[in-house]
């Protein structure tokens, strides 16, 4: 996993929420290889409604950048698609939270394309000790199922 011996070297912990059931989210962990990364599923969304993370705007699948991303997905040998039971329409979120809970980076894509580059994740780890990282709201904790 790409950044994962930079996030454990910044003292920190990778936390992946997925809008898919448990037995969906367990299986999903495994075909990705997440190693140590927590997984929390959360059908309900109720954390991503609490971060405001976003849903897609009709046609968003035509976007270049989504197509494009699509596309080199596909030559790489993924196989994107629709798993029953997932939900394909909600956006994701990067998002930092520092050890008193507090969220000090918050992204919140724009379209399935929308990610934050790991390296720009792991600089708001190593940051959080100086008073360079903004600071935000927390939020309220999702009723969620975390993953073994």
């Amino acid at each position: 996993m790409e950044a994962a011996e930079d996030i454990d070297a910044a003292g920190a912990r990778l936390v992946v929420v997925t809008p898919q059931s448990a037995d969906r989210a367990a299986t999903w962990r495994k075909e990705v290889s997440l190693g140590e990364a927590l997984v929390i599923a959360d059908p309900e969304r109720t954390l991503y409604k609490a971060l405001g993370a976003r849903r897609p705007k009709p046609l968003w699948v035509l976007r270049p950048r989504v197509a494009a991303v699509g596309i080199r997905a596909i030559l790489a040998g993924d196989r994107p698609g629709v798993t029953k039971g997932d939900d394909t329409l909600q956006l994701g979120s990067d998002v930092v939270v520092d050890k008193d809970g507090q969220i000090v980076f918050l992204h919140l894509a724009s379209d399935a394309a929308d990610r934050t580059p790991p390296a720009e994740l792991v600089a708001v780890l190593r940051g959080l000790d100086s008073s360079t990282v903004p600071q935000a709201d927390p939020v309220a904790p999702a009723a969620a199922t975390p993953l073994p």
